[in-house]
């Protein structure tokens, strides 16, 4: 009978485990649930305890935890430092002036100096802005235009609007950094000066920084990042755009690029307080931007320098296409979903919003000149490209054809210098392979009637002495009858 009841515990206890062996196994999994969930909100950094805090900031003896946590700090101090540096002899911090063209976009980085410890409040970095003409500073407001990065909480604009040139400042609870001033303004292909890299044989090339004899001012220009390829796996066309700004440079004692000794003499009348300003302005204040002071706009150095625009060809690879797959506990498929095309599945939660495709109607006269720019934008910087129905339009074909009536400029804008009624129609304008916006161009031939002003005012003289002419002659005819009776 005992040896039934040992040879019964024994088989039981083979098939059901011990209690310690359940928890422990049960403690394991609540683990790594608990893993997966903070990887999940803080990122995929792998040195996140369970319990929610950073294991490098808890490094114990592990020597690489430990080697970690000290470059963080270093990282830290370093910011820091570079932040007093900056102060300067002022002790001001040093705000930046940033202009850019209507419809393209930007990236304004929130330059807080945040401790190891803080990096887990990333989340709580916000966005205020205020409009030209107020002080106040209001939230700014996420759109499918306006984004967050979830990462280091940068603000990125994509077609950008006039009306959104203002002040925008990040804080974190009392914290705030260096703010930026704004400036969008519309860009006029007239206004702007194509010119070659450095690297190119022959010119036009960009205009080396100029000095302001006797004022202690340096007129330079400021290049922005290259753009993405418009194409993949074939060449395809990049630009990036220079803008004049103004710099402070004291005791300046010769021009960088001197002008010529005939040309006319700087002689505008700069205040102090102007002075002082370009001085807290480090990094110097575009041309046009609405900061810069009106005495700095008077200059003809700066009314005479053009913003450049640089273009030129790349290629890179195509995207590979994001699969999402869920598989069984045997590593089985047993749904996939492509990404890139636009599907998803319901086990990755709501997508993003995606920016939709804007629509225009243009109205022109038969016969004017009419100029054609994508209302709309992917929330990309990569150029677009231009398609009447499937048909794509290839600039240096379309001038061929058009014979030069109509050209693509290197702003991606289509100008028609003498637009006809065939050129009524639908044009769409796409980023990579999706559409971004479509244009649609009515052409009318409208009556026109042109007077010439001096016969209108003649004509205008000659009705208003006919109407004294016959009120006079009422009144005196009146009068005597009067005198008659």
């Amino acid at each position: 009978m005992y040896t039934k009841c040992l040879i019964t515990v024994l088989v039981f206890s083979q098939i059901v485990p011990p209690t310690h062996t359940i928890f422990s196994n049960a403690l394991k999994k609540l683990k790594q649930k608990s893993k997966e969930a903070y990887k999940k909100k803080f990122g995929k950094d792998k040195t996140w305890h369970f319990l929610g805090f950073d294991l490098t900031e808890y490094p114990g003896t592990n020597e690489k935890y430990r080697q970690m946590n000290k470059e963080k700090w270093d990282d830290y101090y370093g910011c820091l430092e570079a932040q007093n540096t900056n102060l300067g002899r002022d002790f001001s911090v040093t705000p930046e002036a940033v202009q850019v063209v209507e419809s393209s976009s930007i990236r304004l980085e929130c330059k807080l100096c945040l401790s190891p410890e803080e990096t887990m409040k990333i989340d709580s970095v916000e966005w205020y802005w205020a409009e030209i003409g107020s002080s106040k500073l209001v939230p700014v407001e996420s759109t499918e235009n306006i984004l967050l990065s979830p990462s280091d909480r940068s603000l990125q604009i994509y077609n950008l609007r006039k009306q959104e040139s203002g002040q925008y400042v990040c804080r974190i609870g009392k914290t705030q950094a260096p703010p930026y001033f704004l400036t969008v303004f519309e860009g006029d292909d007239e206004d702007l000066t194509e010119v070659h890299t450095a690297e190119a044989p022959t010119g036009p090339y960009s205009q080396k920084s100029e000095s302001i004899s006797g004022y202690n001012l340096v007129v330079d220009t400021e290049w922005t990042p290259w753009t993405s390829c418009n194409k993949c796996n074939q060449i395809g066309r990049r630009h990036r755009l220079g803008y004049c700004i103004v710099k402070y440079e004291e005791n300046h004692a010769r021009d960088v690029n001197p002008r010529n000794q005939t040309e006319e003499i700087e002689t505008v009348n700069i205040p102090q307080q102007h002075y002082e300003l370009l001085r807290i302005f480090k990094f110097g204040i575009p041309c046009k931007s609405h900061i810069l002071p009106h005495s700095l706009k008077k200059l003809h150095h700066v009314t005479g320098r053009k913003n450049e625009i640089m273009s030129g060809y790349c290629k890179i690879n195509c995207p590979e296409d994001k699969i999402f797959e869920v598989r069984d506990k045997n590593g089985n498929v047993i749904e996939r979903a492509n990404n890139s095309a636009g599907i998803y599945s319901v086990l990755q939660g709501i997508p993003s919003i995606q920016p939709s495709v804007e629509r225009s109607l243009q109205y022109a006269e038969k016969g004017k000149k009419a100029i054609l720019t994508c209302p709309g934008n992917l929330n990309s910087d990569v150029p677009v490209q231009w398609q009447i129905g499937s048909k794509k339009l290839v600039p240096e074909l379309l001038v061929v054809e058009s014979k030069g009536r109509i050209y693509i400029s290197i702003t991606d804008k289509i100008h028609i210098k003498e637009t006809k009624l065939a050129d009524t129609n639908i044009y769409s304008c796409w980023q990579h392979q999706d559409l971004a916006g479509t244009v649609r161009l009515v052409v009318e031939k409208r009556l026109s009637l042109d007077f010439s002003h001096h016969i209108m005012l003649f004509g205008a003289v000659l009705i208003f002495s006919i109407f004294l002419y016959v009120f006079v002659k009422a009144f005196f005819r009146r009068k005597a009858a009067r005198n008659a009776t």
